[in-house]
């Protein structure tokens, strides 16, 4: 059953900058809840940023073997090879995130966020939003 619900996402600055500029277009995760092709990531980038600074479309899952995914999408992590390997040391399964159509916004500040959800956190892996709350986000970044 497809999910298209969006989700906040937790990336650091540095990647998170990588996916708004297009030079990074897969995105890494040891685990993750279902999310199918067409849902919205919104990216919070971590501190120091602390804020969502963007969105991108999922474009695919991929799921496999950590060996499996650097060969196949080696060219859109932004990591290095020692990097992938570290990260996913003694994961039997590692998961790509295929991005599309990325775009840069905001910031939305964690002010904002906790207007849209009392208290709101920053997520561990990413963090399904609400329909009100999805339409609150599309309207403080303009859309």
């Amino acid at each position: 059953m497809a999910d298209l619900a969006d989700a906040i996402i937790s990336i650091h600055c540095s990647y998170a900058d990588a996916i708004l500029t297009g030079t990074k277009t897969v995105e890494l995760r040891r685990r993750l809840p279902a999310i199918s092709s067409g849902a919205r990531l919104w990216i919070y980038a971590t501190q120091p940023t602390g804020a969502v600074v963007g969105f991108a479309t999922v474009q695919g899952v991929d799921r496999a073997p950590p060996a499996t995914i650097w060969t196949k999408h080696c060219n859109g992590m932004g990591v290095d090879q020692a990097t992938f390997q570290k990260y996913f040391n003694g994961a039997s399964e590692a998961i790509a995130i295929l991005l599309a159509a990325a775009r840069r916004i905001g910031p939305i500040t964690m002010d904002q966020l906790r207007q849209i959800r009392a208290r709101f956190h920053p997520p561990q892996v990413f963090t399904r939003l609400t329909a009100c709350e999805t339409e609150t986000l599309r309207k403080l970044a303009g859309e």
